[in-house]
């Protein structure tokens, strides 16, 4: 059961990237080809190999097989792959957002998670470890923490408001949330620029991004105190900091509604999160190829 779980992933992480917009179509701009057309569905799909990197210890990599990509634009509400949200401003050049999503340091954790399921494998075209609460072996004896043995970490969710500004080869995005649901009380701040080149069939994007985590965010899902029932040997307060971020995209038009995709993507974790003892890994990292299909 957990492998078909697995074959199901697609986590928003790899799309550290694409969010659409319903925005003016101006022929002038590539950054057109990334606008949704109002209150239609844009549903599609992506079959391929890939993986994410999993920097858990006892984490399985998430392997990438089928990506779905659903979103709905309305006049001002929208939904896209697992994000709702309003759009209060939209022109050509300046856009703002407010929205509520799922945090997506859970995925690390669960494979069975709506951050796993979801991805936007194509919207430049248009616009683990199981939750285990039994006790681990405490004592001299316990060598190592894995999140098979830790307490749960629970969903939280996120609420936040995202400016784009957009030039003609070019888009920057900031964004800031919040849990509103007071899982963990922590924030988040994600700065990114994405720059286009456009051939006649053939679409290629270079985005580097700066993601700020505060120590409330960090130290719930990385730290390790009492609550997880392992050796205090291993306790552990998390801290925040400032994780960089690359991701480059090749996108070629096919015959009909056949497009094919190719993605990889590079996060680098920051020390007050891998010095923790349920981290083995430094970065993350992403890698998908295949072919996308728009309905």
């Amino acid at each position: 059961m957990r492998y078909i779980f697995k074959l199901l992933t697609s986590i928003f992480l790899l799309a550290v990237a694409t969010q659409g917009a319903a925005c003016e179509s101006n022929d002038d701009n590539i950054l057109s080809g990334k606008c949704l057309a109002v209150n239609e569905w844009q549903l599609g799909i992506a079959l391929g190999l890939g993986v994410i990197s999993n920097p858990l210890v006892d984490g399985d990599n998430i392997p990438l097989v089928i990506l779905p990509d659903i979103a709905w634009y309305g006049e001002a509400v929208y939904f896209d792959n697992g994000e709702l949200g309003y759009q209060w401003l939209d022109d050509k050049v300046f856009s703002f957002v407010t929205y509520l999503n799922l945090d997506k340091e859970r995925a690390f954790f669960n494979f069975w998670h709506p951050a796993n399921i979801l991805l936007p494998v194509n919207r430049m075209s248009n616009f683990t470890g199981a939750d285990v609460n039994a006790p681990s072996v405490s004592g001299p004896e316990q060598l190592s923490v894995s999140i098979d043995n830790v307490s749960r970490r629970n969903w939280a969710i996120m609420g936040g408001g995202r400016w784009y500004y957009r030039q003609k080869n070019a888009e920057w995005q900031l964004s800031l949330e919040k849990d509103l649901s007071a899982t963990h009380n922590g924030e988040k701040l994600d700065l990114s620029y994405e720059y286009f080149w456009q051939w006649p069939t053939i679409r290629f994007s270079t985005q580097v991004k700066m993601i700020w985590k505060s120590t409330a965010l960090v130290n719930y899902y990385y730290g390790v105190s009492e609550q997880d029932n392992v050796d205090s040997s291993f306790f552990y307060q998390a801290s925040a900091g400032w994780q960089p971020a690359i991701a480059m995209s090749l996108q070629k038009k096919m015959q009909g509604n056949w497009t094919w995709l190719s993605r990889i993507s590079f996060q680098k974790l920051h020390s007050g999160m891998t010095n923790s003892p349920l981290v083995e890994e430094r970065n993350i990292y992403s890698v998908f190829s295949g072919f996308a299909y728009q309905f």
